[in-house]
């Protein structure tokens, strides 16, 4: 199982580059594109403080990170969807968050389960 902090990170990184990617590869360059890499920056910043255990950062990122899966996931038309650069790299972006949340979600069932912290000792 994947630590919260890392599953963020990897997370994190994958909104930033398939963000800039999607941006670049788009001929209008829309501000619009940059929203979802502005969210992987806040997502990174959160990072030290999911290490250090804080449960109102992880509660509060889960929410945020399944608010834009979702979002991101509206974002396809499935009448238009083709498998074009840019959403093929919204879809990515969507799955991530969805994988990220699903990772928050079992590492705090599993510690709830055990009820001992023992699944953070390991990186303290």
């Amino acid at each position: 199982m994947v630590h919260p902090y890392i599953a963020n990170s990897i997370n994190a990184s994958v909104i930033i580059l398939a963000g800039i990617t999607a941006y670049f590869l788009s001929p209008s360059r829309p501000l619009e594109a940059l929203l979802a890499p502005l969210f992987g920056i806040l997502l990174l910043a959160a990072t030290y403080h999911l290490k250090r255990h804080n449960r109102f950062v992880l509660h509060t990122v889960t929410a945020l990170t399944l608010l834009v899966g979702f979002l991101l996931m509206v974002r396809i038309d499935p009448d238009n969807f083709i498998w074009d650069a840019e959403h093929t790299l919204t879809l990515l972006m969507g799955i991530s968050c969805f994988l990220a949340v699903f990772s928050y979600v079992a590492s705090f069932l599993r510690e709830r389960k055990l009820r001992n912290n023992t699944i953070y000792k390991d990186d303290l």
